[in-house]
């Protein structure tokens, strides 16, 4: 039996070993008719969203992300704090957390790649101070446009970014901003770069400093997912003038949303 409520034995080994060497992890979440629940609520959240203006003035594409979904309906808010997620990034950063900001992704067909970066550049949080966690709601591979990383890059420190319009100018397929240029990989790096295979349902854990990116999606499916930030409770980050992040107390909801007795068959959403 694990001392942990929420994870087994084997899946601690194994983050354990993944989080040290690695720089990420794996595990199983959710039911294909769970997420298949949730694709039903986001499809219903952007179908309202369609005619309105965001908050910057502009009409919503049609397939933009959702920046704090959880925000905007209780079943998103669930899966936030969903207590398997918690057990895990309060086992890897050895502390309570809270959350820190959330997004949905569509990424239909034709939509563009994220170029190299780390999360910690944007969040100014210390080593090991945030993780962020994808969860696949759909099949994600290279095809589709799935976040790849370089296994041990996790042991570097934040690296800066790369000002090269040029470079920017020949390498189309990739989406930057002020916020999204590429980090600069030190000379002589031989980390290896993982292309990545999640199965709808899984959630990836990721550590801050890990580089990673995301292909275009080349393919005629999308790839969807629900992307969360857990922050070490009592850790320094940054607001940012875009996201505004406050710590959003995660286990309050959990008692507002999941049934003392919830451990493996969490029941829908």
């Amino acid at each position: 039996m694990s001392k942990f409520k929420h994870l087994t034995n084997e899946e601690i080994q194994q983050m354990t070993f993944d989080w040290r060497y690695r720089g990420w992890t794996t595990l199983e979440l959710l039911t294909e008719e769970e997420v298949d629940e949730i694709n039903e609520e986001l499809e219903k959240l952007r179908q309202e969203r369609i005619g309105t203006i965001s908050p910057e003035g502009k009409a919503w594409g049609d397939w933009d992300p959702f920046a704090y979904p959880h925000k905007l309906s209780a079943k998103l808010e669930k899966l936030f704090c969903h207590p398997k997620v918690l057990e895990a990034c309060e086992f890897l950063m050895e502390g309570n957390v809270v959350g820190m900001q959330s997004w949905v992704y569509f990424k239909p067909p034709g939509q563009l790649g994220r170029d190299q970066h780390q999360n910690a550049f944007y969040t100014g949080c210390g080593h090991n101070e945030i993780i962020n966690t994808t969860i696949a709601l759909d099949n994600h591979d290279p095809e589709n446009g799935s976040v790849w990383v370089y296994e041990g890059s996790h042991r570097l420190p934040v690296l800066p970014i790369e000002v090269d319009e040029e470079r920017a100018k020949t390498n189309p397929t990739f989406w930057r901003n002020e916020r999204g240029k590429p980090c600069v990989m030190p000379e002589g790096h031989d980390f290896k770069k993982i292309p990545g295979y999640i199965r709808k349902g899984q959630v990836v854990l990721l550590h801050s400093h890990n580089i990673h990116g995301s292909e275009p999606n080349r393919s005629n499916r999308f790839r969807r997912s629900f992307l969360g930030g857990y922050l070490k409770e009592g850790a320094n980050f940054n607001k940012g003038s875009h996201m505004k992040r406050e710590p959003i107390d995660l286990h309050a909801l959990v008692k507002k949303h999941w049934r003392a007795s919830d451990e493996v068959n969490y029941g829908g959403f």
